[in-house]
């Protein structure tokens, strides 16, 4: 469903709106310290390293490239026919000169380069081809691109990799074939460049050297919690306003350096307490862009004379000259998401998919789809997918169409009539206990191999002859959904906000008041309000945790060794960015694990001292290891196996392969940890985000947000490993309930049979029930009532 105009501005301008009626608070920011040289996260400290410094990379900036605006995960194109689609913005005198688009790329080893190729249009329009061939490093490729073809404001660029192996022809072989894009250069190069003069001009700014794009908030060294409750808003509307979900935001009195934003957001209090500096003297009044004084950098400030103005200049900016950009970028329809809503439908064309023939083995067609944040995820019913969809004759009889949920396969259809069918609605059903709450992954699968590939002669491969056609009007509905909300979800989290994104004001509690841990929080703040896609109605508090009734909280907590030294005024840790050694150990790592939690554990995963050991699972490991199998009992050999054999079945039901298990969150041994709780008086939600250090949470944050991780958070809680930075994710024991909105008859007789789809041994047991009390009445009855006889 698309929101209206107005329901979209409306939302827009609550951070302005709601600005002005937070509480002010006076507690200071502590002043940044001279730079502590620290080793590597869980390296040591006490021995020089003998490893060499790291090299500086080469300055590869193309002169007058305007980057485009998807993050690094776009820019992979894999299998033998994948599209990817990116968007750049150019101003009307940039149309009319025209340009090229920059396009360096590097492939696969096993991809063909005689008959691989890469198709380029921009617009809709076809722009031109190239080969694909080169497996060695980046190659460049330069496209020239008419002004006909480009438009004032956001364009997009569609590639469409076909690509072939070069010995291998078999299914798992397309699995190999991949090209991408180097993040770093790619993009317009526009014949002309003025730097930043207008508001959208901003959504122009180059990424730093990781691939991120760097916003610093440049406050004073006395800076308070006010000051950031005034640049809260603003700093959200900036980051709707880009639609970036590559966001880095970080603190200080001094402008960055290298590309991105420097952010002024300041009132008369604030002007003064800046001083007299140069920057801050120039800021004019009202909503403005300017060069930052360094090539690549933009500023962007927005002065009023209380906060009361400030909102209402943003409010002004909202419904003026951001508008359209914001239309265009996060409200845009087509760009391969699916915001599901129940009692709905819609079709492939919704996601910007567009019709096309499929000559290969494998075609692979994926979108997202968010569904609710509080949707239960349970098998009370299904996602239906009509498929309007042709094959060809001469299939294999094992040819089929599968269908991935989350990266698991949860149904299959075989293709059976080697002559060639068509599909005209074709009902495919997807459980919906494969979904959760937020952003799922979901893959349409054709393996459509023939005879001929059994040869494998890749010269005699015939890509006019089509083997598979998927149309655009294939049709996903959702059913009527059962609606509670269920904590902890990191998944609702992270692709809804939840349980942030409802308007209601919430806190952000900073327990340690430095830098790096404000930088933290207004990244994770960033990141939440593009998963809302509306500013969220928060109140920075630089204090410890205070509950308060009814009030969801978003804690930054370090261990009680570092609050204490920031009660007692002094700094250990600077106010500065990371080290390019930290920089790369983020952009060498990109593992990903899951794990179990026990409900215990999730619930004191953030009182878990440090040095505290793991009882339970010495114990167990005890037992384990000490058990004789030839001694047990019969008794307890059948209590073994029903054991092991319902352990398995909760994991196939749940779509769960077992993998990587552990026990519970350690924070004392992880870099970071993320999980939901009950508020102390129980009637609210806090997401508690624990490092050691201010340091650990900037790098944990920093990690966590990364387009690639956000995407694929789930499950009760999430830790990010100290030496590797891999993420691992567990399943929450128990769920507490957070509200339910709808109480109707419906929903409850929904709720309940969720419920029993997940307690099945109950609803077992209310079946026998029942037929024995059936059984006893029979017995009982019949003879008081005798047998009667026609007869």
């Amino acid at each position: 469903m698309v929101k209206s105009l107005s329901v979209k501005t409306v939302g827009l301008s609550l951070a302005a709106l709601m600005a002005q009626a937070l509480p002010l608070s006076a507690q200071s920011l502590l002043e940044a310290a001279p730079v502590v040289t620290r080793a590597q996260p869980g390296a040591s400290e006490a021995i020089l390293s003998t490893r060499a410094a790291p090299v500086e990379p080469e300055e590869n900036k193309l002169a007058g490239l305007v980057p485009f605006e998807q993050s690094a995960p776009s820019y992979r194109l894999a299998g033998e026919d994948d599209l990817g689609r990116f968007t750049f913005n150019l101003s009307a005198e940039q149309v009319a000169l025209g340009g090229s688009l920059s396009l360096p790329y590097r492939n696969a080893v096993s991809v063909l380069p005689d008959t691989s190729v890469m198709d380029v249009s921009v617009n809709g329009r076809p722009a031109g081809t190239f080969r694909i061939a080169s497996p060695n490093d980046f190659k460049p490729e330069l496209i020239k691109v008419a002004g006909a073809l480009l438009k004032p404001g956001r364009n997009e660029v569609t590639l469409r990799a076909r690509q072939f192996h070069r010995v291998d022809c078999s299914l798992e072989a397309t699995y190999e074939l991949w090209s991408e894009l180097d993040p770093k250069t790619s993009g317009f190069i526009a014949a002309k460049s003025d730097g930043f003069n207008f508001f959208d001009d901003v959504l122009t700014v180059a990424r730093t050297d990781a691939g991120l794009t760097d916003v610093r908030l440049i406050l004073p060294q006395t800076a308070t919690a006010e000051m950031l409750n005034d640049a809260a808003p603003v700093l959200q509307t900036l980051a709707l306003f880009m639609n970036r979900d590559d966001l880095s935001v970080s603190v200080g009195d001094k402008p960055g350096t290298g590309p991105g934003i420097d952010l002024y957001v300041s009132t008369e209090k604030t002007r003064a307490l800046l001083g007299g500096a140069s920057t801050a003297a120039a800021i004019p009044y009202g909503l403005s862009v300017a060069d930052a004084g360094e090539r690549g950098r933009a500023m962007v400030s927005l002065r009023g004379a209380t906060r009361a103005e400030i909102s209402s200049q943003l409010l002004a900016a909202i419904r003026g000259p951001l508008k359209e950009s914001l239309d265009s970028g996060i409200f845009a329809t087509g760009t391969g998401t699916i915001r599901a809503d129940a009692s709905s439908q819609y079709q492939l064309s919704d996601t910007g998919y567009e019709t096309r023939v499929f000559s290969g083995r494998l075609s692979r067609t994926d979108f997202n789809m968010v569904m609710p944040a509080d949707f239960y995820p349970a098998d009370y019913d299904t996602i239906g997918i009509r498929l309007f969809a042709a094959t060809s004759p001469g299939l294999k009889r094992t040819a089929q169409l599968l269908v991935r949920v989350n990266d698991k396969v949860v149904t299959s259809y075989p293709f059976r009539n080697i002559e060639g069918e068509q599909f005209e609605g074709k009902l495919i059903e997807l459980p919906l206990r494969a979904f959760h709450p937020g952003e799922n992954k979901v893959e349409l699968l054709a393996e459509v191999p023939m005879v001929s590939d059994d040869v494998c002669a890749p010269e005699a491969r015939n890509d006019a002859q089509p083997r598979f056609i998927l149309l655009k009007n294939t049709e996903i509905t959702v059913p009527a959904l059962a609606r509670i909300s269920r904590l902890p979800d990191i998944a609702a989290l992270a692709g809804n906000a939840y349980p942030y994104a409802d308007g209601k004001p919430f806190d952000i509690f900073v327990e340690r008041p430095d830098g790096q841990s404000v930088g933290a929080a207004l990244t994770m703040l960033s990141r939440l309000a593009l998963s809302a896609r509306n500013p969220l109605n928060a109140n920075i508090r630089l204090s410890a945790a205070i509950p308060t009734e009814g009030r969801n909280a978003l804690v930054i907590k370090t261990d009680k060794e570092f609050a204490e030294l920031g009660s007692a005024g002094k700094s250990e840790f600077p106010l500065n960015d990371f080290s390019d050694e930290t920089g790369a150990a983020l952009a060498d790592t990109d593992p990903f694990k899951t794990a179990a939690i026990s409900d215990e554990a999730m619930l004191q995963a953030v009182a878990v001292s440090p040095g505290t050991d793991d009882a339970d699972a010495l114990l167990d490991a005890f037992k384990k290891s000490t058990t004789q199998p030839d001694a047990l009992s019969w008794t307890a050999r059948i209590g073994n196996w029903f054991s092991i054999g319902g352990a398995r079945f909760a994991q196939w039901l749940n779509y769960d392969d077992g993998a990587n298990k552990t026990l519970a969150l350690k924070p004392d041994q992880s870099l970071l940890t993320l999980s939901q709780i009950p508020s102390p008086e129980g009637s609210a939600t806090w997401t508690v985000l624990h490092a050691r250090s201010p340091r650990d949470v900037a790098l944990g944050v920093r990690r966590l947000v990364e387009p690639a991780v956000w995407s694929r958070l789930d499950g009760g809680s999430a830790e990010i490993e100290t030496a590797s930075l891999s993420v691992n994710t567990m399943p929450a024991g128990t769920h507490f309930i957070a509200g339910m909105t709808d109480k109707s008859p419906a929903n409850i007789r929904r709720l309940a049979a969720a419920w029993f789809s997940d307690n099945f041994q109950f609803y077992v047991l209310l079946i026998v029930a029942s037929m024995g009390i059936f059984g006893v009445w029979l017995g009982r009855a019949v003879p008081r009532k005798g047998v009667r006889s026609d007869q």
